[in-house]
């Protein structure tokens, strides 16, 4: 079982597959555009004053994603708004693999950290002289729906004003869950018929949304020790922060 969003489900329900596993997929989570008019309008100012930073971090292809839509939406096409990107004394930092997205778009001299994490961007900038008096755009997710923000965020725009830079957070799409305890009554029911092999989340957004799927923390637990079923998390941050075994 696996609690990615959309966005993430068919790639790694493929992956899954490709090594004989039968994978069952409970949308713990949902990432769309911004639903508020006015956290809207928020980041279409911040996107309008882009001048005014040296840097744009983005710390997730969703962040990237709901930028570009928004200058395409302001200058009339993307290749437009690639163009006034480009144009600008400012520098795009993104992780990993998300940085391949901003170059197929024709985003130039894109800072990628060595390690793909928020704290290595921080590092990168660090190690570049670009950290002290900076200012640094970070567009990140509006967590909603009776989620809890991860701390990776909060501790990203720490870390940035600790080396000497200006952090502006601005809300780019909204995180909330993405589906209800009845719509994945089926998926409860094998979970607790104990055919269920591991449970795997990508986020602790994802655990803390399965927890209101599965009717809360102790009855999720009770299935889970029952039938000793596995928890997989994506990495040490996120096996850190899962609220089912850490709470």
């Amino acid at each position: 079982m696996f609690t990615s969003p959309r966005q993430y489900a068919l790639k790694l329900a493929a992956r899954l597959a490709e090594r004989g596993a039968r994978p069952v997929w409970v949308p713990a989570i949902e990432i769309a555009r911004l639903s508020d008019a006015q956290s809207m309008q928020q980041l279409d100012d911040e996107l309008a004053s882009l001048d005014s930073y040296t840097h744009l971090a983005f710390t997730s292809r969703n962040g990237i994603q709901a930028v570009l839509e928004r200058l395409a939406a302001a200058h009339g096409s993307l290749q437009s708004a690639i163009a006034h990107l480009n144009a600008l004394p400012l520098r795009c930092a993104a992780l990993g693999a998300d940085a391949e997205m901003l170059a197929e778009a024709g985003v130039r001299d894109v800072l990628t950290p060595q390690e793909a994490s928020t704290q290595g961007l921080v590092a990168e900038l660090q190690r570049r002289g670009e950290a002290e008096g900076a200012r640094v755009l970070c567009p990140v997710p509006l967590v909603s729906g009776g989620l809890t923000e991860p701390p990776v965020v909060p501790r990203f725009l720490a870390s940035l004003q600790a080396a000497g830079a200006h952090a502006v957070r601005v809300d780019a799409y909204e995180t909330r869950p993405g589906a209800t305890a009845e719509q994945c009554a089926a998926e409860r029911q094998l979970l607790a018929d104990g055919h269920v092999y591991a449970v795997a989340f990508t986020s602790t957004a994802e655990a803390e949304g399965l927890l209101q799927i599965m009717g809360g923390r102790e009855a999720l637990q009770q299935m889970l020790e029952k039938w000793g079923t596995i928890l997989a998390a994506h990495g040490p941050y996120t096996a850190a922060g899962d609220p089912i075994v850490t709470a």
